[in-house]
């Protein structure tokens, strides 16, 4: 017999990306069936391997991959999978006004995006946030002296959107996938996803991995954004 092919999975993310790709039998929280097991079951000739640390943002990734810390640089994995959520959160303890907080946590995950594509050569998927918050209640934004969660969130969902068009990635589209199955059944709390939500998130990351060509042993498609297309 054959020995199972590997694709090693690198998540530098908090709860609400790893509950939608690690299964609870291997350290989520959500799922009964992650990406190893969805993978596992059409393809099983492949073994996915996938390895999760804690994350605090682009600005502290950055950091780490340009020292040369990251654990990523010593796992060298095929797919790198970051998420917005922690720069959603910290957004507003960014110095300077919004649009500049905002273009602070793009300059920070562009860097990001280069040192892993120069240093591993790994494919990268970051996953937006949902903008739907249960318990957000705001009827205007004219007065407030802080912008509530889904504007933030709607801020980097977009910034994100540029760097992949510059960079070559893939979005993990979070809003998108939860918006179809209804955030009355896949969000519990702002970037909190249910079981339900996190097995959509799943599905959509394995279609993903499917799309580059991961799966059948094809040639894996490259990730070129306009930048690498005019250089």
């Amino acid at each position: 017999m054959s020995e199972a092919r590997k694709l090693r999975v690198f998540v530098s993310a908090n709860a609400d990306l790893v509950d939608a790709v690690v299964s609870s039998a291997h350290g989520g929280a959500k799922l009964g069936r992650g990406v190893s097991e969805l993978i596992a079951a059409s393809h099983p000739d492949i073994a996915v391997e996938v390895t999760t640390e804690p994350s605090s943002g682009f600005a502290t990734l950055r950091n780490r991959l340009e020292t040369g810390t990251a654990p990523m640089l010593a796992a060298r994995p095929d797919i790198v999978m970051l998420s917005i959520a922690d720069d959603v959160a910290g957004l507003g303890a960014r110095p300077g006004n919004t649009e500049d907080a905002v273009h602070a946590v793009g300059d920070d995950l562009v860097a990001v995006v280069r040192l892993i594509k120069d240093k591993l050569g790994a494919h990268i998927f970051v996953a937006a946030v949902s903008t739907v918050d249960p318990a957000d209640t705001t009827s205007t934004y004219h007065g407030l002296v802080e912008e509530p969660f889904s504007l933030r969130a709607h801020r980097l969902d977009l910034m994100l959107v540029g760097v992949s068009h510059d960079e070559g990635i893939s979005i993990i589209d979070v809003d998108r996938v939860i918006a179809e199955i209804g955030a009355g059944v896949g969000v519990t709390a702002a970037m909190d996803y249910s079981p339900v939500g996190c097995a959509a998130i799943a599905g959509e990351i394995v279609r993903i991995i499917d799309d580059y060509g991961f799966l059948d042993g094809r040639s894996l498609l490259a990730q070129v954004g306009a930048r690498g297309v005019d250089s």
